[in-house]
């Protein structure tokens, strides 16, 4: 029952965030601005897509997960592919069950270093959004000091989180615990499971910091690439400061857990409403976000076929690499 109403559920969001499109954006305009499609655009958007694989999968070892990169890069495959397809985000849930029936790794630690991405992914879209209202000055106007103002708190909000909020949490935890101990022992063993949980994030967090952010600078610049050249793909050259400005919605709708079937419709609203927000006609708008969303829906399918019926079956003694022992574990 559960399942099938979180189908429910992610269908109807799909079907009001596509009509939503639809009714604002006529068909005519966006059929007009497909017939400018250039399939040769697609060469450098599936490779720059599929490079964020591998930072994400490097990002994922620095995070702790004992896998070598070949190996990591297939789960990560499986992994997004499985948060496209599956109902309001719930393949979120897969990284850390493949991972611990390939090396042993907790869920706990899984679901840390699924956590800790994700906010390296918020801080990465923080800074670029607030490089390039710098570089669009026409833009920030429109957005306004206010808005300008609440995305640099946001990010300042996010760096704040990554560093601090898993120690301060794990803090309260621990004190909640002792004083629970007595009148609901149950409730205690979990908020004292929760607070280790939570000191290992912290752990894992700061002695990660570097590394963490030398990949997500990676994957963030291959995927402004493929940004890049889904709006070409159909004639949209408005610079580099408003694709990373027009993108930026549609990033914030991956991360936050508002998807439904597939993303369609969430995506595609997102990316559309931030290009036309840019100065792009909400024709070209939809029909490079109908493009972004196809290549990257069939890319991250195809990838994620490739690693089942090749890589992971094929998991040997060579997928972990020698460690220290703990190494990865929480």
């Amino acid at each position: 029952m559960k399942l099938a109403r979180r189908i429910a559920l992610a269908t109807v969001l799909t079907g009001l965030l596509v009509g939503a499109i639809v009714l604002f954006v006529p068909v005519s305009r966006v059929r007009d601005a497909l017939t400018l499609f250039d399939p040769l655009w697609l060469l450098p958007l599936v490779a720059c897509f599929l490079l964020t694989f591998v930072c994400r999968a490097a990002r994922f070892r620095a995070l702790g997960i004992p896998l070598s990169l070949p190996t990591m890069t297939g789960v990560v495959s499986v992994y997004l592919f499985l948060v496209r397809v599956t109902p309001l985000r719930s393949g979120e849930l897969a990284l850390p069950v493949v991972v611990k029936r390939l090396c042993g790794t907790s869920l706990t630690h899984g679901f840390t270093a699924v956590a800790l991405s994700h906010l390296s992914d918020l801080t990465a879209l923080a800074v670029t959004t607030l490089i390039a209202l710098l570089g669009a000055p026409d833009v920030r106007a429109a957005i306004g000091p206010l808005g300008t103002a609440l995305i640099g708190l946001g990010l300042g909000a996010v760096i704040a989180g990554y560093f601090f909020l898993p120690g301060l949490g794990a803090r309260l935890a621990a004190l909640l615990a002792r004083r629970m101990r007595s009148p609901r022992p149950a409730l205690a063993e979990r908020l004292e499971r929760m607070s280790r949980t939570m000191d290992d994030a912290r752990v894992v967090a700061r002695r990660a910091a570097g590394p963490v952010c030398f990949w997500t600078v990676l994957q963030w610049a291959a995927a402004v690439g493929s940004f890049w050249a889904a709006a070409r793909s159909v004639g949209i050259d408005v610079g580099l400061a408003r694709i990373v400005l027009g993108s930026a919605a549609s990033v914030l709708a991956g991360v936050l857990p508002v998807s439904g079937i597939g993303s369609f419709g969430a995506f595609e609203g997102a990316w559309a409403a931030g290009f036309v927000l840019v100065g792009v006609p909400s024709g070209a708008a939809v029909a490079s976000a109908l493009i972004m969303s196809a290549a990257t829906f069939v890319t991250a399918g195809i990838a994620a076929g490739i690693a089942v019926a090749v890589g992971l079956r094929k998991h040997g003694n060579g997928a972990i690499d020698n460690q220290q022992p703990g190494r990865g574990a929480t």
